[in-house]
């Protein structure tokens, strides 16, 4: 009894990050035995299955807990860069519960076709108003055409019923499809509609003729047809604000939405490649998921702003790529974003010291 409470005595009071340590030691060694790609020393297997028992019976000693943080030391170095965090990331805790790394998966996986959806219907509908808006031009300028012939046919000629027919088809044609762009374009009013107020000068112009078919009792044809000039010129003036209200949100989509968009999904693929490789190799972390939200982040700003730095009629292995195609590839690989503005950066620098150089030698001449 006597030599127990003495072994008893000098025991000391382990801390509860060694009590960790130990227990992250034990998992450690459970990961080596298990995988079999690292061989596991049996001095540090003893050390650490050692101190476990030493601690259960209260036989604890500062040698005893240098030799486990050794231990634990080479542990960690034979098996980098899988660590305690990553091993501790993928494994289960509890069966109930899915663990970090397939909590990750399912975040990305569930983002990544939200950035699909989202990129699918901004391409469809930039499609869309795209073909709304270069027919309607297009049609614009053939009903004037045909105006301009029905004008100069002869009426009760056949040629004239051919050309009038002609005429009417296209101007059908033009109102259905003005009609479906003014529904592409509620999408950005938010359901609202132009008013199409005629401008000052008109309006006083239109009433001025007012006034002067109402004193000279003008016959209800000529008073029809003000009213109908006032109503074509309206429906004219709403036709151009609807035309350039498109025009603007066409160019919105192509030059910022659409390669903000491309940049995002190419962020996203490259994150569910590079998380499908860590989980693979046992080394995702807290610190990975960090760097996957920024990384989001910058695909996202590097689709949208590589227009601004390169040009790819500029690189020929480039040329026959599209800007989307750009952006998409500039999400997926930020770094080279990077350097291309490094490289903007030295040639801006280079130039500003060429100009330097060149103006010093300037005032060097005039001196002399």
């Amino acid at each position: 009894m006597m030599m127990i409470n003495k072994k008893q005595s000098n025991s000391i009071e382990v801390s509860a990050d060694i009590a960790q340590v130990i227990q992250e030691g034990q998992q450690l060694i459970s990961y080596m035995a298990k995988n079999g790609q690292v061989s596991l020393a049996p001095e540090l297997a003893e050390v650490m299955i050692n101190a476990k028992y030493k601690l259960q019976k209260k036989q604890w000693s500062p040698q005893d807990e240098a030799d486990v943080l050794h231990s634990y030391d080479q542990l960690a170095k034979a098996v980098s860069p899988v660590s305690m965090e990553s091993i501790q990331a993928i494994s289960r805790v509890d069966n109930d519960k899915p663990s970090q790394a397939e909590r990750a998966v399912a975040w990305y996986r569930r983002y990544t076709l939200v950035a699909l959806l989202c990129l699918l219907f901004a391409q469809v509908y930039y499609l869309f108003g795209h073909a709304l808006a270069h027919d309607l031009n297009a049609l614009y300028e053939s009903r004037n055409e045909w105006q301009l012939k029905v004008s100069k046919a002869t009426p009760g000629s056949a040629e004239y019923d051919q050309v009038q027919q002609s005429y009417e088809e296209v101007g059908q044609r033009l109102d259905a499809n003005y009609n479906l762009l003014k529904v592409w374009n509620r999408v950005w009013l938010f359901g609202l509609t132009f008013k199409s107020d005629i401008p000052p000068y008109s309006k006083e112009k239109l009433d001025v003729e007012l006034r002067r078919l109402e004193r000279e009792q003008a016959n209800a044809t000529d008073l029809d047809n003000l009213h109908l000039a006032e109503t074509r010129l309206k429906a004219r003036l709403q036709l151009f604000e609807n035309m350039l209200f498109a025009q603007s949100v066409l160019e919105v989509l192509q030059g910022y939405i659409l390669p903000l968009l491309y940049g995002l999904l190419g962020a996203f693929i490259f994150v569910l490649r590079d998380l499908l490789k860590e989980i693979k190799a046992i080394t995702f972390t807290s610190d990975s998921e960090i760097r996957y939200r920024l990384r989001l982040t910058l695909g996202a700003l590097g689709g949208m702003i590589i227009g601004w730095f390169l040009n790819p009629q500029e690189l020929s292995g480039l040329a026959s790529l599209s800007p989307m195609a750009m952006a998409f590839l500039m999400g997926y690989n930020v770094d080279v974003l990077f350097a291309i503005m490094d490289q903007v950066i030295d040639k801006l620098r280079n130039a500003l010291a060429n100009n330097a150089t060149s103006q010093a030698s300037v005032d060097r001449k005039k001196i002399d």
